[in-house]
């Protein structure tokens, strides 16, 4: 009976696979936010332009990409599970650096910064596996219940293929709302990473925001 119980219980859940992110949108957290359980596809090759390695924060002077290197350059074909992160650059600092100086005057920024530093202190090898400790992370800041994993087998799930991407990502139709640090200088600016979101209304009210509007 148990076992019937177990079987039942696994059809029910919502499980999808899908790419990694660095600090997601907030329409891919959105999605994840949804499941159950979501598998990160680590056997799908590296492809540039994408949010795999890069992320999209705001600024005073509108929004402000940052990417993470990669050793052998963007343009291969790589596995993204063998993808390393080029640390010659200290782009980790950069990153950091460029957080604090727009963001320290958010409402939440605070309760973030100490973890925020040692997650860009701590010199990862593999890009997947920094990307994963990355959703894990926002996964605890946004009080999700959704399971993280990374998938490496040939296991079928329903895979969801993220819309957005760097040169797109503004386009979202019905964005969730909230108020930005320089909303006053550039408007507000729809669908940045997540860490927008968590500076300015903290993990509980972004929360509450994605998953109701």
């Amino acid at each position: 009976m148990n076992n019937v119980k177990i079987y039942l219980h696994n059809l029910l859940l919502i499980m999808i696979t899908t790419d990694l992110q660095y600090f997601g949108t907030i329409s891919f957290i959105k999605n994840l936010i949804k499941q159950d359980k979501v598998y990160f596809d680590n056997n799908q090759p590296f492809t540039k332009m994408s949010f795999k390695n890069r992320m999209v924060i705001a600024s005073a002077q509108g929004p402000l990409h940052l990417t993470i290197p990669i050793v052998g350059g963007r343009d291969q074909k790589t596995c993204i599970s063998e993808i390393q992160i080029d640390y010659s650059t200290k782009w980790n600092e950069h990153h950091l650096k460029s957080i604090i100086t727009n963001y320290k005057r958010a409402p939440f920024f605070e309760y973030y910064e100490m973890e925020l530093n040692e997650i860009y202190s701590q010199q990862t090898v593999l890009l997947a596996d920094f990307l994963l400790n990355i959703n894990l992370w926002v996964k605890s800041k946004m009080k999700g219940n959704w399971e993280l994993s990374l998938q490496n087998n040939n296991e079928q799930l329903n895979r969801f293929y993220d819309p957005y991407l760097p040169k797109n990502y503004f386009e979202i139709i019905n964005p969730v709302m909230y108020q930005q640090v320089f909303e006053d200088k550039t408007g507000f600016l729809p669908n940045l990473c997540i860490l927008d979101m968590l500076f300015c209304c903290g993990g509980k009210q972004a929360n509450y925001l994605i998953t109701t509007l």
